[in-house]
């Protein structure tokens, strides 16, 4: 296994709309894949092949906000980790103890986890906190979709240790996963990106007018300490200057001065003090990262009956903060059945935690219970979001497969996400070949389409006889190139 393949594997879960249809082209066509893409995508001998415009989706964020990126497709995937990964000397650590960054870089030749850069990052911050009379904290608004791809390529293709041949490569890639359109480019939510984002940022790190004692940074979110209040509000005034030469803002509404820290396990000790001392449960980030809670520790010593009864009852409180419904859940992993019957108010409240709840039902026992309460709640709801539907669709696959009503849920799934390609397209490639669905992907093939409809439907094809998948298959790739390599990736698994 490549690096390349091995980077996109490990970053896989932790993605925002993970698509098993590119692993199964990594794993099984990776030579061919990455041939294509330096003889037909990147030559200019082959106009007619290209980078295509990638799927718009929408993941959620905290209290009601969506996070608009897109969903890469094998070929674009493939391109951005390899390209950085081959690059990955370009991102490098914190400038120096004054002028601090964390992560999102390799490290002993594996990229750092997020979670353990964030915990050196808020150990950084709580010790600053208390060396330094004042702080200043902020963040800019939309980051990633306020890039403008002409400032990331012609950041990249600076740095004398890119060639020619990647610095135009990226500058192409960029160019046209999005249409020609010059801003909202950068995809959310994986490793490179991230790795692109936080490195860019770096001019601000370098930049010899701010004078002040410490900057912190974890990815667009700023912290600057002094003990002359002055000197902050001078460098806050220098650094808003820096980051308009890029046309990027500040967010008034996260702009902070000496403002507590604060920390969710203290919001939920007010809740209920007595479980304070049971477990370091999740730590919440907002920012362009694409990572609005990281598990920070997980040391559950024990929940007495009367604990969990009151976890519980917090669970139902009508005034719960999303943040806190999060940690109580990090602290009921091991009672994940307890958790049953608060699964259609907590989906229905708090969109943000589906991926929580997805880990969370992993650990229940009653399957069928499980898969009724699903079905229940799609049926009773009359709106979701597509990060709610995709989700809920990796839930039947990887944890509901054969248990109850699961069919019927796929097929509600379905038709719920009949306005979301992504999330249809989710359902599609799970490979379940009964309740129409394969009769679905049947129809779609036919289309001679190359979309993510297409291509989910015919990695959905994979548990079918030979015979009867590969003579389906063959008339699916003729419609484009990446139709040819999804095809060809699917015969050899």
């Amino acid at each position: 296994m490549s690096g390349t393949a091995e980077f996109i594997k490990a970053d896989f879960p932790g993605t925002l709309f993970p698509m098993k249809t590119n692993l199964i082209v990594l794993e099984h066509y990776e030579k061919e894949l990455a041939a294509y893409i330096s003889t037909r995508v990147l030559s200019e001998n082959h106009p007619a092949d290209s980078f295509l415009p990638q799927q718009t989706v929408h993941a959620t964020k905290p209290r009601g906000h969506l996070r608009r990126t897109v969903k890469l497709d094998p070929v674009a995937e493939y391109f951005l980790y390899n390209v950085v990964y081959r690059n990955k000397a370009l991102f490098r650590p914190q400038v120096s103890n004054q002028r601090q960054s964390f992560g999102y870089r390799f490290k002993e030749g594996n990229p750092i986890p997020v979670h353990t850069a964030y915990l050196e990052y808020k150990a950084s911050i709580e010790e600053l906190a208390t060396n330094f009379s004042h702080r200043l904290q902020f963040d800019i608004a939309s980051y990633f979709n306020s890039l403008y791809h002409h400032d990331i390529a012609h950041w990249f293709a600076g740095n004398d240790r890119v060639s020619e041949a990647d610095a135009e490569a990226v500058g192409k890639f960029f160019r046209e996963i999005n249409a020609g359109r010059s801003v909202d480019f950068l995809p959310h939510g994986i490793y490179p990106a991230k790795m692109v984002g936080n490195e860019f940022l770096k001019f601000v790190d370098l930049s010899g007018m701010l004078k002040s004692t410490v900057i912190s940074r974890f990815m667009d979110d700023f912290n600057l300490f002094d003990n002359d209040e002055s000197v902050l509000r001078q460098d806050f005034f220098r650094i808003q200057q820096l980051l308009g030469q890029f046309g990027l803002n500040v967010n008034p509404s996260k702009t902070h001065f000496d403002k507590n820290s604060g920390r969710v396990e203290d919001t939920l000790s007010a809740l209920h003090e007595s479980l304070s001392h049971i477990v370091q449960g999740i730590a919440q980030i907002e920012g362009a990262s694409g990572v609005d809670f990281v598990e920070v520790e997980e040391v559950v010593r024990g929940l007495t009956d009367e604990q969990v009864t009151s976890l519980l009852t917090l669970l139902r409180d009508e005034s719960l903060e999303e943040a806190d419904a999060d940690l109580i859940l990090g602290f009921l992993r091991s009672h994940s059945d307890d958790i049953l019957e608060h699964l259609p108010t907590l989906l229905r409240r708090f969109p943000n935690l589906i991926k929580h709840l997805y880990s969370l039902c992993a650990t229940i026992t009653d399957k069928p219970a499980l898969s009724s309460i699903l079905l229940d709640y799609l049926k009773s709801e009359s709106y979701f979001v597509e990060y709610q539907l995709f989700w809920l669709a990796c839930l039947v696959e990887d944890h509901l497969i054969g248990a109850g009503c699961y069919g019927e849920v796929l097929v509600k799934l379905y038709e719920l996400s009949r306005d979301f390609r992504i999330a249809q397209a989710k359902v599609l490639e799970i490979p379940e070949q009964g309740y129409g669905l394969k009769e679905l992907r049947s129809e779609i093939l036919k289309r001679n389409q190359s979309d993510w409809l297409s291509w989910a439907s015919a990695s959905g094809t994979r548990t079918l006889k030979k015979a009867e998948r590969n003579y389906t298959l063959d008339y699916f790739s003729k419609c484009s190139p990446l139709n040819f390599i999804i095809a060809e990736s699917i015969k050899r698994v």
